[in-house]
């Protein structure tokens, strides 16, 4: 969750900086500083839990390359698998997934893949950050218990 937030700061500052925050909150009809950023964050929130949930999945699997299995305690490896999170992420939810979605919501055509480059640069930067404090994050909480 903590890495999920540090992840989300970044992500939001990369929108900001690019000029695509208030495109988060009107997606959804709303506007405003307070709505853009509990929307981002609301976002990280949901795309870091699979991203844990297939670092741990790596870990345990005997058939997985050894960079990827280490990578759960790995800062570098880990920001690396999670920049390559970022670029599925941006893939599957902003190339194809927003086309598909706002041409059922609409019944207008969008370009397909929507080459949105704003957001690709920011799940880059969200991926890696987030895969950077993971680790980083697990070892510090599990030597609090």
């Amino acid at each position: 969750m903590t890495a999920a937030l540090i992840a989300g700061v970044a992500l939001g500052g990369v929108l900001h900086v690019t000029g695509n925050l208030r495109t988060v909150a009107a997606i959804y009809g709303l506007e405003g500083v307070v709505n853009e950023w509990t929307l981002v964050f609301g976002h990280s929130v949901l795309a870091t839990g699979p991203f844990v949930a297939l670092v741990n999945r790596l870990r345990r699997e005997r058939r997985v390359p050894r960079p990827l299995a280490e990578s759960y305690r790995n800062p570098f490896l880990c920001a690396c698998l999670g920049t390559a999170y970022g670029v599925v992420l941006w893939v599957a939810v902003i190339a194809y997934g927003a086309p598909f979605a706002f041409g059922l919501v609409t019944a207008n055509a969008s370009p397909v893949p929507y080459r949105h480059w704003g957001a690709f640069y920011a799940l880059l930067v969200f991926g890696a950050v987030c895969g950077a404090w993971s680790p980083l994050l697990r070892e510090f909480f599990e030597d609090r218990q």
